[in-house]
């Protein structure tokens, strides 16, 4: 279930509450469970401890489990409360859910429905604590920050923060719109040169005809034009970091001078004589593969080796895949922010959605698909025909047949391409067990079965 969660089970009845916690041990990890005797025992518990889940009898002498959630939602607002309920009094039930529980269960409860009610409750409460942490971040400004949790984003932070209090040069590869730019700026958030300048330069966006001015600077003279002297970007930088954005696009000529910066620690502003030392940090980044440039001769050996000697990988979002949920809540937050909406969720259906694409763009795509999702989703959650509104027309179909085709047969086509995609990874993600599929997709069992049957999937291939 992820992280740890309390559940209170109160009832008057000791043996049945027993009985339940058994029933919840033996099937849900990271489960921490506790038990009261009555109303009043359960509020005396709350006084000293969190807990997240609390789920009471309605009916109990003393204090019955309205009054309890009433009491319950005015001190710890944050508990949900699952209300059990024998079958005469499902009323009061669903009176209660009106009046803020978080769902019922009807006496005898069915494991599998515990199971499920209890799971949905704690899914609840993680995204509401995530969703806190978001706004939290949202809320802190521009510090840089890789979002993520899965393995491999988690070594890059790793990495980022072993190699951070160095001097040496740092070499980020990746593909576009990985994340190579937050990652420069929390190699240098992390280095002892916080405090001082962090410049960027995107390299090719500069005429190679202007970079070396840029960078280096220029006297007065140097060239038609240069009225004035002026101070480059090394010199800007010096005493902190300078992240040279796509190196594997420089010149020949730029990549000497970079070289000879690295190995004197000077450099030259155009149309000078005089070198000057600077104290700078290099962070490099490409999305192209140096080592390939390297061996075609289009990129300098000795300045490969000279900026390979901390190399950082950005993985490709469609190799985290784990963390597009995370990080499409947190451009959703920002978004909300940008365009001061107030709510807004993403429906579960989507984020399944969006985890079956590959992201050519990475990242940066992900965001740009939220922020139009917004867009054309105005004030309403965002939901599949959100979705549908934001493709591109035609590319489904494309990505199908190549052809057009009646619009419904089209329709069956691609939304059948979607659901066999989605369902085979579903069930490889879950080593082929219906129920977790189930719990994740929020599909009962029989329709994940009758999808299986109708795209020809056979489930048990996936066990």
């Amino acid at each position: 279930m992820g992280k740890s969660m309390r559940v209170l089970l109160v009832d008057d009845q000791l043996d049945f509450i027993k009985g339940l916690a058994r029933l919840l041990l033996a099937e849900l990890e990271d489960l921490e469970v506790l038990t009261a005797v009555g109303g009043k025992d359960a509020l005396h518990l709350l006084d000293t401890t969190e807990v997240h889940i609390l789920l009471t009898d309605l009916q109990m002498p003393e204090m019955n489990g309205l009054q309890l959630m009433e009491e319950v939602h005015r001190r710890y607002p944050a508990t949900k409360v699952i209300i059990l309920t024998g079958f005469g009094t499902i009323e009061k039930a669903v009176q209660a859910v009106r009046h803020g529980a978080f769902d019922f269960l009807t006496k005898p409860v069915a494991s599998e429905q515990l199971y499920r009610t209890v799971r949905k409750a704690a899914d609840f409460i993680r995204l509401e604590l995530e969703n806190q942490r978001l706004r939290q971040i949202v809320a802190g400004g521009d510090k840089p920050i890789l979002l993520g949790e899965s393995a491999a984003i988690r070594q890059v932070r790793q990495s980022i923060e072993a190699v951070a209090g160095s001097d040496y040069p740092v070499l980020i590869q990746g593909e576009s719109g990985t994340g190579k730019e937050l990652a420069a700026q929390m190699v240098h958030r992390y280095s002892n040169r916080i405090k001082k300048p962090y410049v960027a330069v995107n390299c090719p966006a500069i005429p190679d005809a202007l970079l070396e001015s840029e960078l280096f600077g220029h006297c007065r003279g140097a060239f038609t034009g240069a009225d004035r002297d002026k101070d480059g970007l090394f010199f800007t930088a010096n005493n902190g970091t300078l992240h040279l954005d796509e190196i594997g696009d420089i010149s020949a000529t730029m990549q000497t001078k970079i070289l000879r910066f690295l190995q004197e620690g000077e450099i030259r502003p155009v149309g000078s004589t005089k070198t000057i030392a600077t104290d700078v940090r290099i962070v490099a980044s490409t999305n192209r593969i140096l080592d390939t440039l390297v061996e075609q001769g289009n990129f300098r050996a000795d300045l490969f080796y000279r900026l390979n000697v901390i190399a950082i990988h950005m993985p490709p979002l469609r190799e985290r895949s784990e963390d597009i949920p995370l990080l499409a809540h947190f451009f959703l937050e920002k978004t909300l922010v940008e365009m001061k909406i107030a709510e807004m969720t993403i429906e579960p259906e989507v984020l399944s959605y969006l985890c079956t694409k590959d992201w050519p763009g990475n990242v940066r795509e992900l965001q740009n698909t939220i922020r139009r999702l917004v867009v054309f989703s105005g004030h309403e959650n965002i939901t599949m025909a959100s979705v549908q509104r934001i493709e591109t027309p035609g590319q489904p179909m494309s990505a199908v047949t190549g052809e057009l085709g009646p619009y419904k047969s089209m329709k069956n086509l691609v939304s059948d391409k979607f659901s066999r995609s989605y369902i085979e990874q579903l069930l490889a993600a879950t080593s082929g067990n219906v129920s977790e599929a189930s719990r994740i997709s929020g599909l009962s069992r029989v329709a994940i079965q009758k999808l299986g049957q109708r795209l020809g999937i056979d489930l048990s291939r996936f066990r």
